[in-house]
């Protein structure tokens, strides 16, 4: 269609189907052959399906991958006291709602805050893997059988244990974007409608790593909201050997502070603050004198927005009343 109908043709088509003058089977069979849609050739498409980000789009990306596989690879292995082999397996993007009903329980789940964003991202690993690395940490040969139950409170500790050295190497290899990226633990979840930290209809991008122990073969996935892959964007298109020439997070912080830096605050020098009852104050009329327990040649405070923050002494400068600041108030005083 090439034309769009006008409100009154639209008016005039809505009535004729209402008074029934036009038949929509004559209208059907009117149809050029290339306007009739056939059923067989219309493909569905759910908007908050995955999407696998292109391989090759993201070279920084895949660079960190690689890095992060092989030293969760080799630090698991220590920390374990068996081989432990991870691989990069794929990055998507995916509504959070959908990837928290993809998880089944028992897994383990770390909630983080991502900084300096401030914004929370999830670290989930297949308790089917869990169980095999646990067993190998406390000595087992790796052939026991795994128990259909969630993990117990002991064992969610000791799993926390081992999974510092995975919060630890992500940390370490996405500092190669900028150094002020931190992983700050907030809880540890294994039932996942407990960790629903972002919006269900968010759009998330996970990056999942094959997880290899023995025979048995798990997934660690990470979740990162949108605005963690939008903010090292840049850099992870062009690697890392042009980063000095890349907007990162820190220039993403430095125009945030200067944004909150030009937000307008009301300050006000509080010569002095008395006391009276309420019947004084409704019997106040014009002429009366309050007397100020303040010697004006004292110090006296500044408050901003309410709260005191200096304080400062009052004078004239070039005939204009005036106060100098003096001290500067902590918190804690």
């Amino acid at each position: 269609m090439t034309q769009i109908l006008s409100a009154e043709e639209i008016d005039a088509l809505m009535r004729g189907l209402e008074e029934g003058s036009i038949d929509l089977d004559e209208v059907e069979d009117d149809l050029p052959g290339d306007a009739a849609v056939d059923d067989e050739s219309v493909t569905s498409f759910f908007f908050g399906q995955k999407t696998a980000i292109r391989a090759g789009a993201l070279p920084g990306l895949d660079l960190i991958n690689e890095h992060l596989a092989s030293q969760l690879s080799f630090k698991m292995s220590q920390k374990v006291g068996r081989e432990v082999h991870v691989q990069p397996k794929m990055t998507t993007n995916q509504i959070f709602g959908r990837f928290l009903h993809a998880l089944d329980p028992p897994i383990f789940i770390n909630i983080l805050r991502v900084e300096p964003s401030q914004s929370m991202a999830l670290i989930s690993i297949d308790g089917e893997i869990m169980y095999q690395i646990l067993e190998g940490f406390f000595g087992g040969v790796g052939d026991s059988e795994r128990p259909f139950r969630n993990f117990s409170p002991f064992e969610m500790k000791v799993i926390d244990r081992i999974m510092d050295v995975t919060r630890e190497q992500i940390e370490l290899s996405w500092k190669k974007l900028d150094e002020s990226f931190n992983l700050i633990l907030t809880r540890w979840e294994n039932q996942p409608q407990f960790a629903a930290v972002m919006p269900l209809d968010e759009t998330v991008f996970l990056i999942s790593f094959t997880i290899e122990v023995g025979d048995a073969e798990g997934v660690l996935t990470i979740c990162y909201p949108s605005v963690i892959l939008e903010l090292f964007k840049q850099q992870l298109k062009v690697g890392f050997q042009q980063k000095d020439k890349v907007e990162g997070s820190t220039a993403w912080m430095e125009s945030l502070t200067h944004e909150l830096g030009m937000v307008p605050l009301s300050v006000a020098p509080v010569i002095s603050k008395e006391e009276m009852s309420v019947g004084d104050m409704i019997n106040l009329k014009k002429g009366d004198i309050i007397t100020l327990s303040h010697d004006m040649s004292e110090e006296m405070s500044i408050d901003v927005e309410g709260i005191t923050k200096f304080k400062g002494l009052a004078g004239v400068i070039d005939g204009k009343r005036a106060v100098r600041v003096t001290e500067i108030v902590r918190e804690e005083d």
